[in-house]
């Protein structure tokens, strides 16, 4: 029996049946499909997309959304990842499977949420965040579409826009595409949406909607959601600076490359690897940098101060220091 892809439906996006479709992807006109991109296209069955965005007065009901710009994207990103995989366990023949599947999963998405121009048919924070996050943007439109991403935040008053599957990848994305000063903006944001407001608010954890209490202190939501308290990756990752590198399972080395910003004076993270604890402490004073990096036994880190300077450490404790400009 032949493989049934679960994200293919009878028919495509664009309402036509897949047998005899003739024409280009990305045409304004329905009648215009391409048959291989539109089989890559998941556009069937329900779907959460993207819970619980910022309400907005207009709002469409999430299930009478399009959610096939979310579920190809995931799709692409899984196969992508299921390629890795593979890979690494030395499966050639489903790495090349699901490499090639998610190749063509990436055109479809490029196909037919890329307008002409370069933009993106979806004009959300969210959209902008996943297509940096899983590269489903060609490497030359990385910049603009960071850029697009910029102008939404500021056009909110700089506020985030992004619900359960973007906000993790939010601040990151900032942060490594040159946005790293509207990150710590964002991060500091302190009314709603925002994760400041929740602490005003009394909250002693992350809740599942942004504005998860009315004004008499009713909650109308879970109090207690993980999908937007994702940002303590941020705060260990960029702030702090303890990464994991790719080449490197189980953080036998791993790079400690802190972002200060924000007005931040300290920051501190500790993480208990399999190797043992790695921390990260810095503080700004008198016009410097001050870095203290924790390496464990049997690792080794790559550590990059904020003046740009690089350097390899082995086990135990290293004092550093760097001019703050």
């Amino acid at each position: 029996m032949a493989r049934k892809e679960p994200w293919r439906s009878e028919t495509c996006r664009r309402g036509r049946q897949y047998p005899g479709h003739q024409g280009k992807a990305n045409s304004p006109e329905p009648a215009d499909c391409h048959p291989c991109r539109c089989l890559y296209l998941w556009d069937s069955g329900f779907h959460w997309g993207e819970w619980l965005e910022p309400r907005q007065a207009d709002d469409t009901p999430f299930y009478l959304q399009d959610h096939g710009p979310v579920a190809t994207a995931y799709l692409y990103w899984s196969t992508h990842l299921l390629s890795r995989v593979a890979t690494v366990l030395g499966k050639t023949d489903g790495a090349a499977e699901y490499g090639e599947l998610a190749a063509r999963v990436r055109e479809a998405w490029r196909a037919e949420f890329i307008r002409p121009d370069g933009s993106l048919t979806v004009d959300t924070q969210a959209n902008h965040v996943r297509a940096l996050a899983f590269g489903l943007v060609p490497e030359e439109l990385r910049a603009r579409t960071a850029q697009r991403l910029v102008e939404l935040i500021r056009a909110a008053d700089t506020h985030l826009g992004t619900g359960f599957l973007a906000t993790p990848y939010l601040l990151p994305m900032l942060a490594d595409t040159g946005h790293l000063d509207v990150a710590y903006e964002l991060l500091l944001q302190d009314t709603c949406p925002s994760w400041l407001a929740m602490v005003d608010q009394g909250a002693t954890t992350i809740w599942e909607d942004w504005n998860g209490v009315d004004d008499d202190g009713t909650p109308h939501a879970s109090l207690n959601h993980y999908s937007k308290g994702a940002v303590v990756s941020f705060l260990h990752r960029h702030v702090a600076g303890i990464r994991p590198r790719q080449d490197s399972p189980a953080y036998r080395h791993f790079d400690v490359r802190p972002e200060p910003g924000g007005g931040l004076a300290s920051a501190e993270a500790e993480f208990d690897s399999p190797y043992g604890r790695i921390a990260s402490r810095w503080r700004i004073s008198d016009g410097r940098f001050h870095l203290t990096v924790q390496v464990p036994p049997g690792t080794t880190a790559t550590v990059t101060m904020p003046d740009g300077r690089v350097f390899d450490v082995g086990p135990g404790e290293h004092h550093e220091t760097c001019p703050t400009s």
